[in-house]
């Protein structure tokens, strides 16, 4: 199987697992992600898409990411998008703080509206 392919699985099973872990939704890997009309990495979150990625470079995973959570939130019909960005774990991090959400502007304002 190919790294990154491995390496993207891995993010997304330690994504499930912490935000089961702090929403108290069952969250699991979506069945299929990255085909076409993709509908984002995780299911479980009521009305959200999850896009997740453990790319190296972080500063383009934070700009590109939820742009594409973008348009897997409107191929799945739902009113909003978020993506989780993992980052490397630093001595004395707590177990998943790690991992960032992020949006775009539009994304968060849809979320307080």
């Amino acid at each position: 199987m190919n790294p990154q392919k491995n390496k993207g699985d891995r993010a997304e099973r330690e994504a499930c697992i912490y935000l089961t872990a702090a929403t108290g939704h069952i969250v699991e890997r979506r069945f299929g992600a990255g085909q076409d009309k993709d509908k984002g990495d995780l299911v479980g979150i009521p009305n959200t898409v999850v896009q997740c990625t453990d790319m190296k470079d972080k500063s383009e995973a934070v700009l590109r990411k939820p742009r594409e959570a973008e348009i897997q939130r409107m191929n799945a019909g739902v009113d909003h998008a978020i993506t989780m960005v993992r980052f490397n774990k630093r001595p004395g991090c707590a177990e998943g703080d790690n991992w960032r959400v992020v949006m775009t502007i539009e994304q968060y304002a849809r979320l307080i509206k």
